[in-house]
C-alpha cells in the first residue's frame, strides 16, 4: 500500500478512537454497528486523554492513543508518554537538539513498555518467555544473544535490547531499517542528553548515533514508532498459529544452513542443523514454522 494512503488510514484511525460519533459514523459506512462496550471504551480513552492533557499542561495530541492496550495503568503510561514526547517536538522554545532527545527518549519509553506489554500477554510464563528470547536471538552474535543468568523473574528482568532482537528477528526480519531506528532510540536514553550533543559536534560518521542524528526528524521517528506499535498490535490481535510447509536447501556449508522460506533464503536456527548436515543443497525438507519462525526440520 502507498505510504501517503497508509498515512490518511493511520489518521482516519487515530480520529476514529478520539472522536466516538466519528467512530460510530465510521462504522456505519462500511455496514457495522459498533458495540455499547466498544462505544465505551473510545469515550474512556478520549476522557483519560482529555484529563492527562490538562493535568500535564501539555497543549500536544497524541499521535497513538494505544487503545488496544487492556491494562488501564498501562495505557495511561503510554499517554503519557506520547504527549510528553509530541509535546517537545511543539516546544519551539527550546533548541531542536535538546527538544529532538526528549522526543527520541519518550518514544523509546513507549517502545519499552509496549513491547513488554506484548511479551507479557502473548508468553505469560517466564519459562516459555525465556525459552521464546533464547530461541530468538541464538544467531546472534556475542553480547546480542540472550542468556539466562538465572535471576529473571519477569519479562521486565530481561534486557530491552535482546527483547527487542527477539521480536524483529521473530516477527519482523524484513524490517531492517525499523529495527536499527528502534533500537537507537534505546542508545539516545543510554548515552545521556550531554553525550549526545557531543557526539552531534563531533560529527563521526562512523558513530552509530550521529547517523541516527543525522538522518533522523521528529516526523521519521514518530512514523518508526507508530510503526512498531502498529506491528505489536497486529500480533496481539492475530496470534500466529504453527504450520507446516514443503522447503529446499538453498545453501549448505559445513556449520550453517540456508532455506527456502516464503521465497526468500533464510538462516537455518543453529539447533536445527544436525537434523539436516547429511543433506545436500536442493534437497526437499519440511519446516515447521510460526510466523516467520523455524521450529523444526524434517527430511521429506
Amino acid at each position: 500500500m502507498d505510504e501517503k494512503i497508509k498515512s490518511t488510514v493511520h489518521k482516519i484511525k487515530l480520529l476514529a478512537e478520539q472522536n466516538p460519533e466519528f467512530y460510530q459514523e465510521m462504522q456505519k459506512l462500511f455496514g457495522k454497528t459498533a458495540s455499547a462496550s466498544d462505544v465505551n471504551m473510545n469515550l474512556n480513552i478520549f476522557s483519560d486523554i482529555a484529563a492527562i492533557r490538562s493535568a500535564l499542561e501539555i497543549r500536544a495530541n497524541a499521535s497513538i492513543t494505544y487503545s488496544f492496550v487492556q491494562n488501564p495503568r498501562l495505557r495511561d503510561q503510554l499517554i503519557i508518554d506520547n504527549l510528553r514526547m509530541e509535546n517537545a517536538a511543539l516546544n519551539l522554545q527550546d533548541p531542536e537538539a535538546d527538544r529532538f532527545y526528549v522526543f527520541c527518549v519518550n518514544a523509546f519509553y513507549q517502545v519499552e513498555n509496549i513491547l513488554n506489554y506484548f511479551y507479557h500477554t502473548v508468553f505469560p510464563e517466564v519459562e516459555s518467555l525465556l525459552k521464546e528470547i533464547e530461541d530468538a536471538t541464538q544467531d546472534e552474535k556475542n553480547d546480542f544473544r540472550f542468556r539466562r543468568t538465572g535471576k529473571e523473574q519477569n519479562v521486565g528482568s530481561i534486557p530491552i535490547a535482546h527483547k527487542l532482537n527477539a521480536f524483529f528477528n521473530s516477527y519482523l526480519p524484513e524490517e531492517g531499517s525499523l529495527k536499527w531506528s528502534i533500537g537507537t532510540l534505546r542508545q539516545v536514553r543510554n548515552e545521556g542528553e550531554h553525550r549526545c550533543d557531543i557526539i552531534r559536534q563531533e560529527k563521526d560518521e562512523n558513530n552509530n548515533l550521529y547517523k541516527f542524528f543525522k538522518s533522523k526528524t521528529f516526523n521519521y521517528v514518530r512514523i518508526d514508532l507508530i510503526k512498531f506499535v502498529n506491528a505489536i498490535e497486529y500480533k496481539l490481535k492475530n496470534p500466529d498459529t504453527e504450520e507446516k510447509i514443503e522447503s529446499v536447501i538453498k545453501s549448505k556449508l559445513p556449520s550453517a544452513c540456508y532455506v527456502l522460506l516464503r521465497e526468500k533464503s533464510v538462516l537455518l536456527p543453529n539447533k536445527l542443523y544436525a537434523k539436516i548436515k547429511h543433506l545436500d543443497n536442493g534437497a526437499k525438507i519440511t519446516l515447521t514454522i510460526t510466523g516467520n519462525k523455524i521450529n523444526d526440520v524434517n527430511e521429506l
